[in-house]
């Protein structure tokens, strides 16, 4: 491993993502995720050694480096440069806006469905706010 921190993630999250679902049951196991940008890996269990890389994965993870695409919202399959695209173009300033553009909105399965296992409604309003004050790339 890369020697970075990791964000504690649920085995749910982790088994879900993945290719191929691990064969065994590891609930009770702790998982981590990999915060650096480039490390290829994705999760690892530090007590029992469990690896997964970001390859193996069936949705890329925002912030690494080699991610195919960039998500700002992971059930909905809505990308950072819609989010630019809606508060620099479409003139959108909440979440609502933007989900609004989009149509039918899915929200409950974000344990699942983001590589971090929680909702990303906090990330993708402190973004909009920083696309407001023009802290965040151009379009």
């Amino acid at each position: 491993m890369c020697g970075t921190s990791g964000a504690l993630v649920s085995y749910e999250t982790v088994q879900y993502l993945r290719n191929e679902p691990y064969t065994e049951d590891l609930r009770l196991e702790i998982f981590s995720l990999c915060m650096h940008p480039d490390c290829e890996m994705a999760y690892y269990s530090a007590d029992y050694g469990y690896l997964t890389l970001h390859r193996e994965l069936t949705t890329p993870i925002d912030f690494k480096t080699d991610a195919s695409e960039k998500y700002a919202c992971y059930c909905n399959k809505i990308t950072i440069d819609d989010i630019r695209h809606a508060v620099l173009k479409e003139h959108a300033s909440h979440i609502k806006d933007i989900f609004r553009f989009r149509g039918p909105i899915i929200v409950e399965k974000c344990k699942l469905n983001s590589p971090f296992g929680c909702s990303c409604i906090a990330d993708i309003n402190k973004m909009i706010e920083e696309i407001k004050q023009g802290k965040s790339g151009e379009l």
